[in-house]
């Protein structure tokens, strides 16, 4: 008999094992064999067989759904998160802040800039007189 490369579901390889162990018991006569097979996982009987199983069992029915209280309290921590980030990023520019002052004080520039522009005025005067 031919084996097929279409993936099954769960239940048809779980029907095919439960199959395979009645033959084996019933008419080939290995009790033993057939609760070997009995024993093996529906997954590991279908990789044994080389059978593709086409929805996993426990990839996606173990895993918990979520309920609107989850999104509720997942949103809420994200705001909270966000507003830690806020928080220390207007820390971190304020540090950015002082730190420009320290390296380049506006007050001294613009102090410096308005003697330069009273020197160069005087110059004009004297050169014209």
């Amino acid at each position: 008999m031919a084996r097929s490369n279409k993936p099954l579901t769960h239940s048809q390889v779980e029907s095919r094992k439960t199959q395979a162990a009645r033959f084996t018991r019933d008419v080939v006569g290995d009790p033993d064999r057939a609760a070997e097979i009995e024993a093996e996982s529906v997954e590991d009987y279908a990789a044994r067989r080389h059978m593709e199983i086409q929805n996993p069992q426990g990839r996606y029915s173990t895993m918990p759904r979520k309920t609107i209280a989850d999104y509720r309290a997942e949103l809420r921590e994200t705001k909270d998160q966000l507003q830690e980030l806020e928080t220390e990023n207007q820390s971190l520019q304020d540090q950015l802040d002082q730190i420009g002052d320290i390296i380049a004080p506006e007050d001294e520039e613009d102090e410096g800039d308005e003697e330069e522009e009273d020197d160069d005025a005087e110059d004009g005067e004297e050169d014209e007189g």
